[in-house]
């Protein structure tokens, strides 16, 4: 009866990962797109990045003149009605207005970058979370072979046992490695429902519904690591976010200076005003007026010093992201080069593990060898197979980690 509850068991594992008509097949770009519309941190990028954009408009009121109504009533020995309109607009405020819209127009692309820089770090996380589920999938689908072999040993040594050639301690430790194969199928299903959680999440969907996953890999040729190095400088947006950040601290700078030249503005006005409403006197007038602070205890001096600092120290930063650029492409290329090579060292080590398997189980029925060096094959081969799964996620997300340096990791440009 234990036997065919165990058999039970190994058909409700494995098939428990075929898709039902109700779940939903996704490829990694379907994913990538529903994490681009769904994703709380991208949307919550996408509003500050909206919000920037109107930061545009209010900069572009102050080249608009501002006008202005009012209109009063005054008690007294002769009651008085008035009303007047007016309107004044800045002709001259030494460029402070246009660097003003520049520097609107710099926020506004900060915004933007940030958004990129986010959605990023979003695609690769998506990526490493569906290549996880993958490998949980295929861990689960092995730890299935794995308990059915151990079984199928297990049969073979009980009934040498019975027949009196082998020996009770070789049963129990056959039964021990049973068990654990058990142990590692369920652990393998948990890990596999709690990558598909996180995957949900990252997708904005309910962490309950049932998806599939769809990839095939494909070969994917890089330039030369020297044209990578370039493009990278280029295509990354974090070297667009400092130049961005130089750019609002240069019009903040021409703010500040604007301080030294004097305003220049325009002003008009019209208005009524008399006892009665038959008695009305109007009054017209329109003027131009300069303005200009000589001395305000040497404040703008330090902003327009603090500025020029600023924007020393975002080069500095700049020409260090550039080194930090490099040692990550550097790291990710040796780290992709390695993936590959051990990728193809696990296929070599898995072919001769099962072989030596084969060989010395079937040594084993013919009585040639004993269980000692049966289970030492089967653990090897055990190893080798989790090995070779973990071999290909490495190389997955060694590629994916790559792109992310490069810059071209399928992001919206």
């Amino acid at each position: 009866m234990n036997r065919w509850c165990r058999f039970f068991c190994i058909a409700l594992f494995i098939f428990a990962g075929v898709p039902s008509r109700a779940d939903q097949t996704l490829t990694l770009e379907d994913c990538l797109t529903l994490a681009r519309e769904r994703n709380t941190r991208l949307i919550q990028a996408r509003t500050a990045r909206d919000r920037a954009r109107t930061g545009i408009t209010s900069a572009r009121a102050s080249f608009y003149p501002s006008v202005s109504l009012s209109s009063g009533y005054q008690l007294g020995d002769n009651d008085s009605t008035s009303t007047a309109i007016g309107a004044a607009y800045s002709l001259f405020r030494g460029g402070y207005d246009r660097a003003g819209i520049s520097r609107a127009r710099a926020e506004a692309t900060l915004a933007d970058v940030n958004y990129r820089l986010s959605e990023s770090d979003v695609i690769l996380t998506v990526k490493e979370v569906f290549f996880e589920i993958l490998q949980k999938q295929d861990q689960l689908s092995l730890a299935g072979d794995i308990l059915k072999r151990r079984n199928d040993d297990l049969i073979l040594i009980r009934l040498k046992y019975q027949s009196g050639r082998e020996s009770g301690p070789s049963v129990k430790e056959a039964e021990a490695s049973l068990l654990q194969a058990e142990y590692d199928l369920m652990a393998a299903e948990k890990d596999l429902d709690l990558a598909r959680t996180s995957l949900n999440f990252l997708l904005g969907k309910p962490r309950e519904e049932k998806i599939v996953l769809h990839y095939c890999d494909t070969a994917i040729e890089y330039p030369p690591l020297d044209t990578i190095l370039a493009e990278a400088k280029t295509h990354r947006p974090e070297i667009r976010s400092q130049m961005t950040n130089r750019e609002i601290y240069e019009a903040q700078l021409r703010q500040a200076k604007s301080r030294y030249s004097p305003e220049l503005s325009l002003s008009s006005s019209y208005g009524v005003q008399g006892d009665s409403f038959s008695d009305q006197e109007t009054d017209w007038s329109t003027g131009v007026s300069l303005s200009w602070t000589f001395f305000a205890g040497l404040s703008t001096k330090a902003e327009v010093s603090k500025f020029k600092l600023f924007i020393t120290e975002e080069d500095e930063k700049i020409r260090e992201l550039h080194q930090q650029i490099e040692e990550e492409i550097l790291r990710a290329w040796n780290d992709w080069q390695l993936a590959r090579k051990k990728r193809e060292v696990s296929e070599k080590t898995l072919e001769a593990a099962r072989e030596m398997y084969q060989l010395t189980k079937l040594q084993y029925e013919q009585g040639l060898t004993s269980y000692f060096f049966l289970q030492q094959k089967e653990d090897a081969l055990s190893r080798a197979e989790y090995n070779h799964i973990n071999a290909l996620v490495s190389l997955r997300t060694a590629q994916a980690v790559l792109q992310k340096a490069w810059g071209k990791d399928g992001r919206s440009q």
